[in-house]
């Protein structure tokens, strides 16, 4: 059985071929943004016949430059994501699961002086109880 802790893990453990730091979730570090990094945040599941499905939100926070977004930057990893997390599949505790990115979209966090690139990604369990 895969839980959301184990999702965040999952996702926590592929995102770190970005060369980043990757938090999950209610683990992030308080204050204004001021390295890039990364943040994994699991939704909750509804289940179906033969997959469970829920959403995870990857978050690549990039601090902004003067009050302004860095664009460049986003491109960049706004490219890398999409070729790295457009679809996945493996095993974890026994049991079955895939993802696949579902959206991109650009935010911006005024509080936290940053812009990120969001990357939306359905995540499914294989139902085998």
């Amino acid at each position: 059985m895969i839980v959301q802790g184990d999702i965040a893990k999952i996702l926590y453990r592929d995102c770190q071929q970005f060369g980043l730091p990757v938090y999950q979730k209610d683990n992030t570090p308080t204050g204004k943004v001021v390295k890039e990094r990364i943040v994994v945040i699991p939704k909750s599941g509804t289940p179906d016949t033969y997959w469970e499905k829920c959403y995870v939100e990857v978050n690549f926070c990039v601090p902004d430059k003067k009050g302004k977004a860095d664009l460049i930057r986003m491109d960049e990893l706004e490219r890398e994501a999409v070729k790295v997390l457009k679809y996945n599949s493996g095993m974890y505790d026994g049991t079955r699961y895939r993802y696949k990115k579902e959206s991109t979209s650009r935010e911006e966090d005024i509080e936290l002086g940053c812009h990120f690139v969001n990357v939306r990604l359905l995540f499914e369990i294989l139902n085998a109880e």
